[in-house]
């Protein structure tokens, strides 16, 4: 009896995911802030460097701008896809990720659309 309610237990506690990231892994808050900038730069590429195909590698000019993205946030490749991949393994923490992001995204877009005081709002028909 004392032998299951160890093992139950035990289990309870391995299997209970803590929110700590390990010190290889990009922190969320910084991730974030990558992918955001990731997600940018595929924007730019799909609407303008897309129009450009006939003398652009579409597929190579993206993986340049994600190489900048890197740089600015003074980070490699490799850590990034390994911290990718370990929040791939922890949807929790992904799916947080990216509730935010979509937030941020629809904040901008509220931003972005709103009539500006000098243009006046579209009259009801």
């Amino acid at each position: 009896m004392r032998l299951g309610l160890v093992m139950i237990v035990l289990l309870l506690i391995a299997c209970g995911e803590s929110k700590e990231v390990p010190k290889d892994v990009i922190p969320q808050e910084k991730m974030q802030l990558i992918l955001w900038d990731m997600i940018l730069a595929d924007r730019y590429s799909n609407q303008f460097l897309i129009k450009d195909t006939a003398k652009l590698d579409l597929k190579l000019e993206t993986f340049k701008l994600y190489d900048e993205v890197f740089q600015v946030h003074q980070i490699d490749k490799e850590r990034f896809v390994k911290s990718y991949k370990f929040y791939l393994s922890r949807p929790d923490l992904l799916k947080a990720m990216f509730d935010t992001l979509s937030v941020r995204a629809n904040k901008e877009k509220e931003t972005l659309y709103k009539p500006t005081p000098s243009t006046p709002a579209p009259k009801p028909q």
